[in-house]
């Protein structure tokens, strides 16, 4: 047997498919999120939670470490989300929180003295000014907003309670280049800490941790791990694919060992093997020596494609079993290590919503899972978050996004053989189940005669409205007209292509914000760097800077799936940048598979404070009547028009209205121009928001616009199929004869309710603007002054609450703020 990078077949997959046949006949509408009581809840990205054992709430989310303190009473966890940075110290006795201390902002690191008792917690990244203020306003307690300046923070546990103690500095390092994650301690008072933003590590000893030797790693470190004889230290080089084995004392690197994609958690068994979670190749590399000597699969099925994402282990006290927390699968894989020459996958745990953290008790009985966002998905009103949104145009208090994610410690028994078969066929059946929303004959009836004949699809992608802040007043199909800012006086081509075609009234985003929004739409995932750092980022607590090698989906962008089958591309605005100097031509610096796949022109005219989505579109249509003198026109195209996102009320920029007129003027010019095009009868657009933020929306915050307008699609109907993001990706793919990317996609459901064999070629006629596109907004005034305060220099840089609350104020007055709601709809099609 070879055993260098061995995968681990197991018979997972048939108990996988007996389980499947078992269990799958549940709806999809059987259970609701937020339902008390409920063993099985859904997701807003179509999955479903059935979590083990019992739940122990924390006051924030994202658990990133977890640590069992040494005589084994309690247990001490971090959270480093959009809710409270904070280090809890959890009675295992009593399975309740003992003593909680807001810590302002931490990150990826927890560690433990035995020997003084000392915790310590990375400090993250530089506490920032207006969140300093923010936090004072507020009556932190000052010794917390002082001692959250240190880039290690250290906390003391006396009488089962916790105290924030003096912090440590790192010597030599600059604030401008501080994001502390990874941290371990060694005997003799040693403490090792990982900085992700300049990529180095750092021994720290001596007299008041003074004395500093440091090292550079692979790009952007994140977890660190001390080999049991006490010589070697081992980082994981999160975007770098490979683990540091450096000296314990000078920190000479001995190795650089390549690893699977994103390797993040890494632990030293009491035998000298090295474990490391490598998020994007859904594996655990197991390290002996200077190599990798084993390869552990850890999603269902070995093959299964990006989107399991491990990202958390720890061993059982004997060392014979590795526990790895799947974060996309929602679920825990048990792992029998006790066999060095073939490891064994024995079943899988399920858990919350995103597992980040995973501990184990001292007697080997019971497994400890950190949640990353929650039980279940709950309504934002009202208000049940500590940190909640309110303003003088609301009468009830509401929770944004963000603050609709939990998280939570939950307490499992370790199960025996029958028990986690049991489980193991659970979390089978939380997968997606697309086959179930639609009709298999009608569905291989459109591929067969319509999908076949689409040769040209366009994907416009806006910006972070809700469903019903555009059609809440459409007057069909499940919408509030109360909560409409964007209507049909405002928005009359989105209104009439819904009504013209199909009313999607129940599609969702997959992302929250922005930062991982974009990535759903190009990617169908979101990757763990993404998932960690932008609820610290959208909290103002910043995050670490990175690249795609963070950044993007080890399975890549549509944009490569096409490249690498043939299918010819081109990005108008997603994903692309050009950089110009005077002496020279523009040079591209965006996302590189679209080097020579990119709208130069679109790009200049995306930039400065005048940009419109007008002008845009005219570049568009530009190429598209070019293409017609030639009759080459790309198969795939993605448009960014973003001008729906709007700068509020900033004073002097364009106002609100003529924004979002602006980009519904521009959606219509460009269907209009398609539809009148040699390439309409083989053409499919699609248009979606990148997320949905926290706009007003009676079903759910989630929820958003989309259309999908075609030659085949159907023509004045409501589907009401649940939908989402990824939904629009995977039919795209079946249209251009791409396989799916990730789990994701390929677990989503199509769009085939939408479609018809009848085609329809009459063309679009777009609507004129019925208000002033150059409407400007007051020089002065209370909200010119609240938007003075926010950051309009790229999408999402501004405080979505308070934007929300602006456009609220300046387009309804006075009227009451309705509260957004967070809740799935079961999804039923109407076709």
């Amino acid at each position: 047997m070879n055993r260098k990078s061995v995968p681990v077949l197991t018979g997972l997959l048939l108990l996988a498919l007996a389980s499947f046949g078992a269990r799958g006949s549940r709806s999809e509408g059987e259970s609701s999120p937020g339902m008390p009581g409920n063993a099985e809840r859904s997701l807003p990205n179509g999955w479903r939670i059935s979590p083990a054992g019992r739940q122990i709430a924390l006051s924030g989310d994202l658990v990133l470490k977890m640590l069992v303190t040494p005589d084994g009473k309690h247990l001490l966890v971090n959270t480093a989300g959009y809710h409270d940075h904070a280090v809890s110290l959890i009675d295992l006795e009593t399975q309740t929180v003992h003593a909680s201390v807001n810590v302002l902002k931490d990150w990826a690191g927890l560690a433990l003295d035995a020997a003084t008792g000392d915790i310590f917690a990375s400090g993250g990244g530089l506490l920032q000014p207006h969140f300093y203020f923010d936090q004072q306003n507020h009556n932190a307690p000052p010794i917390a907003v002082a001692e959250a300046q240190h880039p290690i923070l250290r906390l003391s546990s006396k009488d089962g309670g916790l105290k924030m103690e003096t912090g440590l500095a790192i010597p030599n390092l600059a604030e401008k280049d501080r994001f502390v994650a990874g941290l371990a301690t060694a005997p003799g008072g040693v403490l090792y800490a990982v900085n992700t933003q300049n990529d180095r590590v750092y021994r720290l000893s001596g007299s008041g941790y003074t004395t500093s030797v440091s090292a550079q790693v692979g790009y952007r470190p994140y977890g660190i791990a001390l080999a049991p004889d006490g010589k070697t230290v081992a980082v994981s080089n999160w975007g770098a694919e490979s683990v540091s084995l450096l000296d314990a004392r000078t920190l000479q690197e001995k190795a650089r060992v390549k690893v699977g994609s994103h390797p993040n958690e890494l632990l030293y068994g009491s035998d000298g093997r090295l474990w490391v979670a490598c998020s994007g190749s859904n594996s655990v590399s197991l390290v002996e020596g200077n190599e990798v000597r084993q390869t552990i699969k850890t999603s269902i099925d070995p093959a299964d494609a990006v989107g399991s994402t491990p990202d958390a282990l720890v061993l059982s006290p004997d060392g014979k079993t590795l526990y790895v927390a799947n974060a996309d699968n929602n679920d825990v894989a048990v792992i029998d290590v006790a066999n060095k020459q073939e490891p064994r996958v024995l079943g899988f745990i399920p858990t919350g919503w995103y597992p980040t953290a995973l501990a184990v008790s001292r007697d080997g009985k019971r497994l400890f899972v950190g949640i990353g966002k929650g039980l279940n998905s709950r309504a934002n009103a009202p208000a049940q978050g500590g940190d909640v949104t309110t303003s003088a145009n609301s009468r009830t208090p509401y929770d944004y996004i963000g603050r609709v994610l939990h998280g939570a410690v939950s307490v499992i028994d370790v199960p025996d053989a029958a028990q986690l078969n049991a489980y193991t066929s659970q979390v089978i059946a939380n997968r997606p189940q697309p086959e179930k929303m639609i009709d298999q004959s009608d569905a291989a009836r459109i591929q067969t005669e319509v999908f076949s004949k689409i040769k040209h699809v366009v994907y416009i992608i806006r910006e972070n409205r809700t469903y019903d802040q555009v059609l809440g007043d459409l007057g069909t199909g499940n919408g509030d007209p109360k909560m409409t800012l964007f209507g049909e006086q405002i928005t009359p081509n989105a209104h009439r292509l819904a009504r013209q075609t199909v009313v999607l009234d129940n599609l969702y985003c997959n992302g929250e914000v922005s930062e991982d929004g974009h990535q759903w739409c190009m990617a169908a995932y979101a990757t763990d760097f993404t998932q960690k750092a932008w609820p610290s980022s959208y909290s103002r607590r910043t995050e670490p800077s990175a690249d795609e090698r963070l950044t993007a989906s080890p399975a890549g962008y549509l944009w490569d799936n096409c490249a690498r089958h043939g299918v010819t591309y081109r990005s108008y605005g997603e994903f692309e940048h050009f950089k110009s100097t005077p002496d020279a031509p523009p040079r591209f610096v965006g996302n590189k598979g679209l080097e020579g796949h990119a709208s130069e022109t679109w790009d200049r005219l995306d930039k400065g404070p005048e940009a419109r989505d007008t002008d845009k579109a005219e570049a568009f249509i530009a190429d598209l009547k070019a293409a017609e003198k030639t009759g080459e026109w790309p198969q795939f195209m993605v448009l960014h028009a973003g001008e729906d996102h709007t700068d509020g009320m900033a004073a002097g920029k364009f106002t609100p209205i003529a924004h979002v007129a602006s980009n519904d003027l521009a959606l219509g010019r460009i269907v209009e121009a398609i539809s009148r095009s040699r390439f309409w009868a083989e053409t499919a657009i699609f248009v979606i928001e990148d997320d949905a933020q926290n706009g007003p929306d009676h079903v759910d915050a989630h929820r958003t616009v989309g259309l999908v307008i075609s030659p085949f699609v159907k023509r004045g109907v409501v589907d009401s199929t649940k939908y989402s993001t990824v939904s629009m990706v995977r039919t795209m793919e079946l249209m251009l004869g791409l396989p799916p990317m990730t789990q994701y996609d390929r677990a989503a459901t199509l769009m085939y309710n939408c479609f018809t064999a009848e085609q329809n070629l009459e063309a679009y006629a777009c609507l004129p603007a019925n208000i002033d596109l150059r409407a400007r907004n007051p020089k002065t005034g209370s909200l010119a002054r609240a938007s003075a305060r926010l950051d309009f220099s790229d999408y999402d840089r501004a405080d979505p609450d308070e934007l929300n609350r602006i456009l609220w104020k300046a387009l309804k007055g006075n009227q009451p703020m309705p509260s957004p709601i967070t809740r799935f709809a079961r999804g039923a099609a109407t076709e």
